[in-house]
């Protein structure tokens, strides 16, 4: 143990997954009644202030990159975004109403604004709470006298198990000097990461669309190039990060909205007017669009949990087991009208074709997302095989994430007004052309359709999904513990489904190799959960599994100062006995 008095705990990032860590780490210990005299908590963050992280950092976003899920599905705890939306309403009018705004466009007056739970607020405004509610707890904890250092704009660099804890080596971004702490207890939170470096590539191609500065200096450089003529950019991928692209990139253009605040069109400036914009992906859709909450009576996926459907089916579910019981809810609710090959192959012939009738907001897409969603919390990927999960994540999950992650019904609308004014177009590659998008010296050339068609581009920017394969992570604090062993990546049947192992389905200990009798273990010291996690993606990708994975880890090391004071305890009964 480090020492007879402190122990001492440890989060490595701090954005949604650190600060949920944070929070109910604080909350647990204050209501543990635990002598709190005796904790130190550290925190270590790249970036200089803590809450965002990468997804909702102010600095890195426009107030058009909106929160792909409603307010009442994002928070802390409970239903907190809005409660504290609610509290601070008249503040943020004040502060920040450029954030208010994009989603209010019909609010003239915005101190008569009142929070929306079914509404899509701008990520930054999320952000803004994030960092609100480190704030707040951080003041919290030291009010009952937890010691607390935070380590901002710092990168960790090694660590290793030690005799008296884990060891972690970090260094401010502007210095040269490494400090290295040791820890009972340490957190791997570091979020989001792209695979893909910049200097894979010229600088016809930006590897991603975040942040927005990078984004505006790139298509400067581009515009640069031939101010006379049309400029022609792909975006690579039509999800979430793909519509912030384009969203981003006329921005000095102007949407025109109607009294009810609808978009109605879009005005280009002379910059916006020479670009010729095309979205790729592979099916060539962007998610749809969801309105409210409905309800929904199950027929076929009557149960809460998995283990639960199969038992009640009499036999293991096999991955076509689950999609032809999606098929018959889905048929038995719409009567008849749709079902799985429906969600697999939107019956639409192009991207603004399904955005209008997305716009529409049919049941049937809100049908679509209850349905999937209640099979994906039923977490099914882990029953799965590996020859399935392979077939899964393969040509699968795109499906799943394009119903399950919504897009707000104005982001949907501001692309068609693009589509419209001639400035947006969209493209299938297929599933089959794994090199669709080849990029030479001299070109970049888009091969789609069948028969295959071609199409070049000036720019390309890469906003499709990371990739989970630990081999690509670019992070040299991850190379260099899986290098050692203090972590593992999961493997099923010699398939890596993507992410570290964990000790178990519902635990968020990592696993590791013994320096000494070289066996697989629980690592005594290291914790992690979100995107570096086993198959995150494909299970617990949603505001409510982050809350309940950092109730879970806080849990773990509540339990840990409880078993610490009672070891000590032990210990001096025992030497009193001696004396």
């Amino acid at each position: 143990m480090l020492s007879k008095n402190i122990i001492k705990f440890c989060i490595v990032g701090t954005g949604f997954s650190g600060t949920a860590a944070l929070v109910h780490l604080v909350k647990q210990l204050i209501a543990s009644k635990l002598d709190c005299r005796h904790i130190e908590l550290v925190t270590i963050e790249q970036r200089k202030s803590n809450g965002p992280g990468h997804p909702y950092c102010n600095e890195e976003l426009l107030p058009t990159h909106l929160c792909n899920n409603q307010t009442y599905m994002m928070a802390l705890f409970d239903n907190d975004f809005y409660d504290w939306l609610c509290e601070q309403r008249m503040e943020l009018a004040k502060q920040v109403p450029d954030l208010i705004q994009v989603t209010h466009p019909d609010l003239e007056d915005l101190t008569l604004w009142q929070p929306d739970q079914d509404a899509f607020y701008p990520r930054a405004l999320f952000g803004r709470y994030l960092n609100a509610r480190f704030t707040q707890y951080c003041r919290v904890a030291q009010e009952n006298g937890i010691r607390l250092r935070h380590f901002n704009d710092c990168q960790v660099l090694d660590g290793q198990s030690t005799a008296a804890g884990f060891a972690l080596q970090f260094r401010p971004a502007a210095s040269l000097n490494t400090t290295s702490l040791v820890f009972d207890k340490v957190l791997l939170a570091t979020g989001h990461w792209n695979s893909i470096k910049q200097s894979q590539y010229d600088d016809r191609v930006l590897t991603s669309p975040y942040p927005y500065s990078r984004l505006n200096a790139w298509l400067t450089k581009q515009q640069q190039r031939d101010e006379k003529t049309a400029q022609h950019i792909c975006i690579k991928g039509m999800g979430p990060s793909g519509i912030d692209a384009i969203l981003s990139l006329v921005e000095s253009g102007q949407f025109s909205h109607n009294a009810q605040g609808d978009v109605t069109a879009f005005v280009a400036d002379e910059y916006t007017a020479k670009l010729k914009l095309c979205a790729l992906s592979r099916c060539g859709f962007f998610p749809a669009v969801r309105d409210k909450r409905i309800e929904h009576q199950f027929k076929y996926l009557t149960e809460e949990t998995f283990f639960d459907l199969e038992q009640k089916q009499g036999k293991r579910l096999t991955l076509d087991d689950i999609l032809l019981l999606i098929d018959k809810e889905l048929k038995g609710a719409s009567n008849g009208a749709i079902g799985w090959h429906d969600v697999a192959h939107p019956p639409f012939d192009s991207a603004l074709e399904k955005l209008k009738y997305d716009a529409s907001l049919p049941r049937d897409n809100a049908l679509i997302h209850t349905v999937l969603l209640r099979v994906r919390r039923m977490k099914f990927y882990r029953y799965l095989n590996a020859d399935e999960k392979q077939r899964y994540d393969s040509e699968l999950d795109t499906h799943f994430i394009r119903t399950a992650v919504p897009i707000p019904l104005l982001n949907a609308q501001k692309l068609i007004a693009l589509f419209e004014a001639g400035i947006l177009s969209s493209c299938q590659l297929g599933y089959e052309l794994k090199d669709a998008i080849k990029v030479t010296k001299t070109d970049i050339v888009v091969t789609y359709g069948q028969p295959q068609k071609q199409r070049r581009a000036d720019g390309l920017i890469l906003a499709a999904g990371q990739s989970f394969k630990l081999a690509h992570h670019p992070d040299n604090l991850v190379k260099s513990l899986i290098a050692r062993g203090e972590l593992r990546p999961h493997t099923e049947q010699n398939y890596q489904t993507g992410g570290i192992q964990l000790q178990g389905h519902e635990s968020y200990c990592a696993m590791r190799i013994n320096p000494n009798t070289q066996q697989v273990e629980v690592s005594p010291y290291l914790s992690s959960f979100g995107v570096l996690t086993r198959y995150w993606q494909n299970e617990r990708n949603f505001a409510a599994a982050f809350v309940e994975a950092a109730q879970s880890v806080a849990h773990d090391w509540v339990n840990h100062i409880y078993q610490h004071t009672t070891s000590q305890h032990s210990r001096t009964d025992q030497d009193k006995v001696h004396a």
